[in-house]
């Protein structure tokens, strides 16, 4: 009898401590959209399709595209062109743009003051002129021995015929699904915005084309072109010709060009996707991003790599565009920022997390080298002309992959304040629909709700913890017979 006394009383009071033993948590208060929650509450809208997402996942290329790949490829040998796409893929990821002038001389005056603890000037005075040249040779040598081993060695890619084709095997389906998935957010958005204009600089194998006439065909009737190289503005009117060249254009009005033009034709969408890296040096991107905005008469989109160098490049850019004071050339941020601040990641010099984001595609079935769907890393930034008119603009987005647990769900954000706010969302904690709208999200996605300030909940004082702890110990010494 005393041991199931005991046992009861052991298993009651372990409740009772467990309870006891909280303290005070922080939680962030959270609040789905008014509109948003009374669709919600009448079953009007799902979670699930909450106008934050973007459901677009496991891009293919369109199947005239894909068939006209297979055709280009010709006599090439298969084998070979998927090795060089793979070496394409990997220097591309490591890509830096090249170092400025300011850059290099400060980290040439810091090679030569090393330089000088080990090979000190002063040493000259003891050699014969012989020596001194040898010794000056070494010195030298020894200089541009690390400034080699610590500068990026850029130069400008050429693509010929050959690189024009590893490129499109390499990079066309994984560009266009990021492209896809970067104007399917316009498209979505601004179901108004119909373009009738495209303007692509650094267009490549045309995988910005493939992208805007899959959602705006009916509408676009002009399609220009700037690409340096020849062979692949050749290649890229070939695939869009179903890789026979006496196939009829199936797009209206598709022009090429080398160089950007000084007309001053306007555009409803203007893109810069993968082409920064090229640029010689900043000066050139700057004034390349300036002419692209002033052609701009709807959305400036600029897309790169998703690496930490890609990321600042389009930082740069979108830094550049929301200084301008010029009332004529004003615009604002449309995705993926919720705000006009300073980017988080940015600010803190210690966090080298680039800022991108992630969507899966499907390679073309004659260069698959996977039965699994591969994954385009991206940064980008959609700038829209005039002021903002967007209501919803400020709806915090997930810049991470959301993490589904039992029963709680786990978003990281950039919110309207220009902060990473993480929010653990709980049915009991944040209400059934928001939490069901977080557990729907995925990362790149946007969520409807307002972030308030983080409160406390307290489930008693540490005082009375500390007196019911005393009290329980000594309940349990009173039942403490042995077993």
């Amino acid at each position: 009898m005393n041991l199931t006394i005991k046992r009861s009383t052991l298993i009651a009071h372990s409740c009772l401590l467990k309870h006891l033993l909280k303290r005070r948590t922080s939680k962030i208060a959270v609040e789905v959209e008014a509109d948003i929650l009374n669709k919600l509450e009448n079953e009007q809208l799902k979670p699930r399709k909450h106008p934050g997402v973007i459901k677009l996942s496991h891009i293919e290329l369109p199947i005239n595209i894909a068939k006209a790949l297979e055709k280009v490829v010709g006599d090439y040998p298969v084998k070979a062109l998927l090795e060089d796409t793979k070496k394409l893929n990997r220097f591309l990821s490591k890509r830096h743009p090249p170092p400025e002038p300011d850059e290099i001389n400060t980290k040439m005056s810091r090679i030569i003051e090393e330089v000088n603890t080990v090979m000190p000037i002063e040493k000259t005075s003891e050699l014969n002129e012989v020596e001194k040249r040898k010794w000056q040779q070494r010195r030298d040598n020894l200089v541009r021995k690390r400034f080699s081993e610590r500068t990026y060695a850029w130069k400008p890619i050429v693509y010929g015929p050959y690189e024009a084709i590893v490129y499109a095997l390499g990079r066309g389906a994984k560009e266009f699904a990021a492209l896809k998935r970067i104007l399917q957010e316009i498209a979505t958005r601004d179901p108004d915005f119909k373009p009738n204009s495209y303007f692509d600089f650094g267009s490549g194998v045309g995988t910005g084309m493939w992208a805007v006439s899959s959602l705006w065909k009916n509408t676009l009737y002009e399609y220009f072109n700037v690409d340096s190289s020849r062979d692949m503005n050749d290649l890229s009117e070939l695939i869009l010709r179903d890789g026979n060249e006496n196939h009829e254009m199936p797009l209206r009005n598709v022009f090429y060009r080398q160089f950007l033009p000084g007309l001053e034709t306007k555009y409803d969408l203007v893109v810069c996707s993968y082409s920064l890296f090229e640029l010689p040096s900043a000066k050139h991107r700057q004034d390349v991003i300036l002419n692209l905005w002033a052609k701009c008469d709807g959305y400036l989109v600029v897309v790169e790599e998703g690496t930490r160098r890609g990321s600042q490049l389009v930082n740069a850019a979108r830094d550049l565009i929301l200084s301008l004071d010029n009332p004529k050339l004003v615009g604002h941020i449309f995705a993926p920022c919720p705000h006009d601040k300073v980017c988080p990641r940015f600010s803190n010099i210690n966090d080298w997390t680039p800022c991108n984001f992630e969507t899966h595609y499907e390679e073309p079935r004659h260069c698959k080298i996977s039965q699994s769907s591969s994954v385009a890393c991206y940064s980008y930034i959609i700038l829209k002309k005039g002021l903002p008119q967007d209501a919803n603009l400020s709806w915090p987005r997930i810049v991470r992959p959301t993490l589904v647990r039992s029963r709680h769900a786990i978003c990281r954000m950039c919110t309207s304040e220009g902060k990473l706010q993480e929010v653990i969302f709980t049915k009991s904690k944040h209400g059934r629909f928001a939490y069901r709208c977080a557990k729907a999200s995925r990362w790149g996605d946007r969520l409807p709700i307002t972030i308030g300030e983080p409160f406390s909940t307290k489930e008693m004082s540490l005082h009375s913890t500390a007196s019911k702890e005393n009290n329980l110990t000594n309940s349990l010494d009173d039942h403490s017979t042995p077993i």
